[in-house]
């Protein structure tokens, strides 16, 4: 592959990539404090890289329901681990979205790269 096919093809990846950030950042990412009665759920969001301030994806949480007979009985520490417990399966839940999705893109990636390592080799 020369040069100029290489930076064409790296420009198709580079528009992959951004589509996929915007598919991402529009999807709810539901987590759950427990699978079984959901007494929270939260609403994560994707948040993709700020190249170069900041090179790593991340999620926001930008809601979360607590069921109201829970919220009634519940103590504040009780409260405050089903949260945390909700976020970190939203981040999870989150996690699992975004690897599904970049699968594609990341055996293309490889391709690219294959395609380049055999160029360099002749």
């Amino acid at each position: 592959m020369d040069q100029l096919a290489m930076f064409k093809k790296a420009q198709e990846l580079a528009k992959k990539k951004q589509d996929l950030d915007k598919e991402l950042m529009n999807m709810d990412i539901l987590g759950f404090s427990d699978a079984e009665n959901k007494n929270v759920q939260v609403t994560i969001k994707y948040v993709p890289a700020q190249l170069p301030i900041n090179p790593s994806p991340g999620y926001d949480t930008v809601n979360v329901k607590i069921k109201e007979d829970y919220f009634n009985t519940a103590s504040a520490e009780q409260l405050s681990e089903a949260v945390t417990l909700a976020i970190r399966d939203g981040e999870t839940q989150a996690n699992i979205a975004v690897a599904q999705k970049y699968k594609l893109l990341e055996a293309e990636l490889g391709n690219l790269m294959g395609g380049a390592g055999a160029m360099q080799q002749k």
